[in-house]
Protein backbone atom coordinates (compact mmCIF):
# COMPACT_ATOMS: atom_id res chain seq x y z
CA UNK A 1 0.00 0.00 0.00
CA UNK A 2 2.86 2.43 0.75
CA UNK A 3 4.08 2.21 -2.86
CA UNK A 4 0.69 3.53 -4.02
CA UNK A 5 0.86 6.75 -1.97
CA UNK A 6 2.63 8.70 -4.73
CA UNK A 7 0.56 7.13 -7.49
CA UNK A 8 -2.82 8.40 -8.70
CA UNK A 9 -5.75 6.06 -8.17
CA UNK A 10 -6.42 6.02 -11.91
CA UNK A 11 -2.86 4.82 -12.47
CA UNK A 12 -2.93 1.87 -10.07
CA UNK A 13 -6.43 0.96 -11.24
CA UNK A 14 -5.13 1.33 -14.80
CA UNK A 15 -7.92 3.69 -15.88
CA UNK A 16 -7.01 5.98 -18.78
CA UNK A 17 -9.35 8.96 -18.34
CA UNK A 18 -8.38 10.30 -21.77
CA UNK A 19 -9.94 7.23 -23.38
CA UNK A 20 -13.26 7.74 -21.57
CA UNK A 21 -16.03 9.91 -22.99
CA UNK A 22 -17.51 12.61 -20.77
CA UNK A 23 -20.55 10.38 -20.27
CA UNK A 24 -18.31 7.51 -19.13
CA UNK A 25 -16.38 9.81 -16.78
CA UNK A 26 -19.60 11.04 -15.21
CA UNK A 27 -20.80 7.44 -14.92
CA UNK A 28 -17.56 6.50 -13.12
CA UNK A 29 -17.93 9.45 -10.74
CA UNK A 30 -21.56 8.50 -10.08
CA UNK A 31 -20.57 4.93 -9.25
CA UNK A 32 -17.97 6.17 -6.78
CA UNK A 33 -20.45 8.64 -5.27
CA UNK A 34 -22.95 5.83 -4.69
CA UNK A 35 -20.40 4.25 -2.33
CA UNK A 36 -19.81 7.45 -0.30
CA UNK A 37 -21.49 8.73 2.85
CA UNK A 38 -23.39 12.02 3.05
CA UNK A 39 -20.37 13.64 4.76
CA UNK A 40 -18.04 12.39 2.01
CA UNK A 41 -20.41 13.73 -0.63
CA UNK A 42 -20.32 17.15 1.05
CA UNK A 43 -16.51 17.12 0.74
CA UNK A 44 -16.88 16.10 -2.93
CA UNK A 45 -19.40 18.90 -3.51
CA UNK A 46 -17.12 21.51 -1.95
CA UNK A 47 -14.09 20.21 -3.86
CA UNK A 48 -16.05 20.20 -7.12
CA UNK A 49 -17.21 23.76 -6.52
CA UNK A 50 -13.63 24.97 -5.84
CA UNK A 51 -12.40 23.25 -9.01
CA UNK A 52 -15.31 24.70 -10.99
CA UNK A 53 -14.56 28.22 -9.76
CA UNK A 54 -10.87 27.82 -10.64
CA UNK A 55 -11.72 26.56 -14.14
CA UNK A 56 -14.15 29.44 -14.67
CA UNK A 57 -11.45 31.89 -13.59
CA UNK A 58 -8.96 30.31 -16.00
CA UNK A 59 -11.52 30.37 -18.83
CA UNK A 60 -12.38 34.01 -18.10
CA UNK A 61 -8.69 34.96 -18.09
CA UNK A 62 -8.12 33.12 -21.39
CA UNK A 63 -11.18 34.75 -23.00
CA UNK A 64 -10.07 38.23 -21.92
CA UNK A 65 -6.56 37.60 -23.27
CA UNK A 66 -8.05 36.41 -26.57
CA UNK A 67 -10.29 39.48 -26.80
CA UNK A 68 -7.38 41.81 -25.99
CA UNK A 69 -5.44 40.21 -28.85
CA UNK A 70 -8.34 40.63 -31.28
CA UNK A 71 -8.86 44.25 -30.24
CA UNK A 72 -5.14 44.88 -30.60
CA UNK A 73 -5.30 43.64 -34.18
CA UNK A 74 -8.06 46.22 -34.77
CA UNK A 75 -5.99 48.90 -32.99
CA UNK A 76 -8.55 49.13 -30.20
CA UNK A 77 -8.01 48.76 -26.50
CA UNK A 78 -10.08 46.41 -24.38
CA UNK A 79 -11.01 49.36 -22.16
CA UNK A 80 -12.25 51.43 -25.15
CA UNK A 81 -14.54 48.62 -26.24
CA UNK A 82 -15.89 48.10 -22.72
CA UNK A 83 -16.50 51.83 -22.33
CA UNK A 84 -18.35 51.95 -25.67
CA UNK A 85 -20.50 48.96 -24.67
CA UNK A 86 -21.19 50.52 -21.27
CA UNK A 87 -22.38 53.74 -22.91
CA UNK A 88 -24.88 51.80 -25.02
CA UNK A 89 -26.38 50.28 -21.91
CA UNK A 90 -26.68 53.55 -20.02
CA UNK A 91 -28.40 55.33 -22.92
CA UNK A 92 -31.04 52.63 -23.14
CA UNK A 93 -31.94 52.62 -19.46
CA UNK A 94 -31.68 56.35 -18.79
CA UNK A 95 -34.54 56.26 -16.28
CA UNK A 96 -36.66 58.85 -18.13
CA UNK A 97 -40.18 57.52 -18.50
CA UNK A 98 -42.26 58.24 -21.55
CA UNK A 99 -45.15 60.70 -21.15
CA UNK A 100 -48.63 59.32 -20.60
CA UNK A 101 -50.52 58.99 -23.89
CA UNK A 102 -53.63 57.18 -22.62
CA UNK A 103 -55.48 57.48 -19.30
CA UNK A 104 -58.02 55.01 -17.93
CA UNK A 105 -61.32 56.08 -16.32
CA UNK A 106 -59.67 55.21 -12.96
CA UNK A 107 -56.71 57.51 -13.68
CA UNK A 108 -54.15 54.84 -14.63
CA UNK A 109 -51.74 56.02 -17.32
CA UNK A 110 -50.04 54.30 -20.24
CA UNK A 111 -47.42 55.68 -22.61
CA UNK A 112 -48.68 53.68 -25.57
CA UNK A 113 -45.39 51.77 -25.69
CA UNK A 114 -45.06 48.04 -25.24
CA UNK A 115 -47.95 45.73 -24.52
CA UNK A 116 -51.21 47.41 -23.63
CA UNK A 117 -52.04 47.26 -19.91
CA UNK A 118 -54.87 45.07 -18.68
CA UNK A 119 -57.26 48.00 -18.22
CA UNK A 120 -56.82 49.01 -21.89
CA UNK A 121 -57.22 45.45 -23.14
CA UNK A 122 -60.38 45.03 -21.03
CA UNK A 123 -61.88 48.28 -22.36
CA UNK A 124 -61.10 47.27 -25.95
CA UNK A 125 -62.65 43.85 -25.32
CA UNK A 126 -65.83 45.67 -24.19
CA UNK A 127 -65.91 47.46 -27.56
CA UNK A 128 -64.28 50.77 -26.61
CA UNK A 129 -61.84 52.49 -28.96
CA UNK A 130 -58.33 53.19 -27.71
CA UNK A 131 -58.57 56.77 -28.99
CA UNK A 132 -61.36 57.51 -26.47
CA UNK A 133 -58.70 57.45 -23.74
CA UNK A 134 -56.08 59.54 -25.56
CA UNK A 135 -54.69 62.29 -23.34
CA UNK A 136 -54.87 65.71 -24.99
CA UNK A 137 -52.42 67.38 -22.59
CA UNK A 138 -50.93 66.06 -19.35
CA UNK A 139 -51.93 68.09 -16.29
Amino acid sequence: MSERQNEKVTEWLEIDLDKLSNTDRIGLITEVMDALSAQDLRVIRDTADRKRQAKLKDARTAAIAEMRERFSQLELSFEEVLAAEGNKRTKRGSGVSAPVKYRSPNGDGWSGRGRAPVWMRNLEAEGHNREEYLVQSEE
